[in-house]
């Protein structure tokens, strides 16, 4: 079975679908790239992205309509257009679809808009917010763990797939908001490591469709995020990005 990412192309290869097929090789499956946006960043800093026509990201779907693609992760969407292509083709090919909605980049600049991605967030088996993303499809300002939960089962109940909120922005502490609630305390580390939210649900994905459980792929993923985070390579100053 083969996956698939759809999202941007960063030219540091330390996001967007580059990134995930690294961690697809990494973690033994075969993974597929459909690219949406072209993104305009370095080791610096992220200064805008252009996105591809909808004709061009639904050609290159099209191309791979012979593969076996059940479990698709959508990050970058780039534009309502090519929202309203990515809904159609997870109707049509029934996918089981991981989605981290990629409000914005680290320094505020806004990529996927709201207004873009409702209807693919109600498609979703999984949806991956950080903290400040889970806030704004919430709609509860999260302060502290009760404010997390609550933040995750509104999401739930708003779109009605499952929901995992990294929790980077607050004390570490990832939770999985499920039939059951679980959460798992994360290591934290002196650096900033760029692409840890991309490899995270890339593997979240991986784990999935090797046969593991939500829960089982909960834990997986974050203890092979540690993994990566602790061999992060550094890029002058403090800037890291994983291997």
């Amino acid at each position: 079975m083969e996956l698939l990412s759809i999202g941007g192309f960063d030219p540091t290869a330390g996001a967007g679908v580059i990134r995930d097929i690294l961690t697809f090789r990494k973690l033994s499956v075969y993974g597929f790239a459909v690219i949406t946006a072209v993104t305009f960043q370095n080791l610096d800093g992220f200064y805008g992205f252009h996105p591809l026509k909808g004709e061009d990201v639904e050609r290159q779907i099209n191309s791979l309509e012979g593969e076996e693609i059940k479990f698709v992760k959508i990050s970058m969407v780039g534009s309502g257009e090519i929202a309203k292509i990515l809904e159609d083709k997870i109707k049509r090919n029934r996918w089981f679809v991981i989605f981290d909605p990629l409000l914005s980049a680290k320094n505020g600049y806004v990529l996927n808009l709201m207004e873009n991605i409702e209807g693919i967030l109600k498609l979703a088996k999984v949806i991956v917010p950080n903290v400040p993303e889970a806030e704004i499809i919430s709609g509860i300002k999260i302060k502290d763990e009760d404010t997390a939960i609550k933040a995750g089962l509104k999401i739930r109940e708003i779109y009605g797939g499952d929901v995992i909120i990294k929790g980077g922005h607050l004390s570490g502490v990832n939770y999985l908001i499920s039939d059951e609630i679980k959460k798992i305390k994360t290591k934290l580390l002196p650096k900033t490591v760029h692409g840890t939210g991309c490899a995270y649900s890339s593997a979240l994905m991986a784990y999935l469709s090797k046969g593991l459980t939500l829960e089982e792929a909960f834990y997986s993923a974050q203890k092979f995020m540690e993994e990566e985070m602790e061999k992060s390579l550094a890029f002058g100053g403090s800037y890291e990005v994983l291997p």
